[in-house]
């Protein structure tokens, strides 16, 4: 690993701009990461919803418990997805070469949390498992995954809202140097 390292210190030295090209992809493949991370254990919890036919059918035979179990399992469809199939890498966001550490270090915590709310989602579903199907206190613990979901699909919301203003941030920016430049 320290001969990697040293060569890749060595190359960084005569070639202006590798070592950003090389922090840019260990953000890149650290982001990949995270959400494959997210994505594989939302996917072990969706599995775990699924009922055994009995099960199934006391859940079909309420039409409350129903709606939580349909709702429930769209949740986690819709969170994976959005996770799983987004674009590898913060595009506008990792094609800086210096990033400021203040927004990196925020979305640090931004994946932090999504890890954490992955979690939790995660235990609901484990504590989910434990219960009747169908009875009161499986219908509340449905409810609290649902409300989990919603959150993290929010926490999703805010992490691409944030890289997105900042890849904006520095489009302009790089807009308005090329106007500064006589460039269009």
């Amino acid at each position: 690993m320290s001969l990697t390292k040293n060569l890749i210190e060595r190359i960084a030295s005569y070639i202006p701009g590798y070592a950003g090209y090389k922090e840019r992809e260990i953000r890149r493949e650290a982001d990949a990461l995270v959400r494959r991370r997210i994505a594989s254990d939302l996917a072990a919890a969706k599995a775990k919803l699924a009922l055994p036919i009995t099960s199934a059918r006391q859940v079909a035979s309420n039409p409350d418990a129903m709606y939580l179990w349909d709702a429930a399992r769209a949740w986690l469809d819709r969170v994976i997805q959005r996770i799983d199939k987004a674009p590898e890498g913060y595009s506008g966001f990792f094609d800086l070469v210096k990033v400021d550490e203040q927004a990196l270090d925020r979305l640090y915590e931004m994946d932090l949390s999504l890890l954490d709310k992955a979690s939790a989602v995660a235990k609901a579903v484990d504590e989910i498992a434990a219960l009747q199907p169908a009875s009161e206190d499986w219908m509340k613990k449905m409810r609290e995954l649902i409300s989990l979901l919603s959150q993290l699909d929010a926490s999703i919301d805010e992490r691409s809202n944030y890289i997105a203003g900042l890849a904006g941030v520095r489009k302009q920016g790089g807009d308005l140097l090329r106007r500064a430049l006589g460039r269009q």
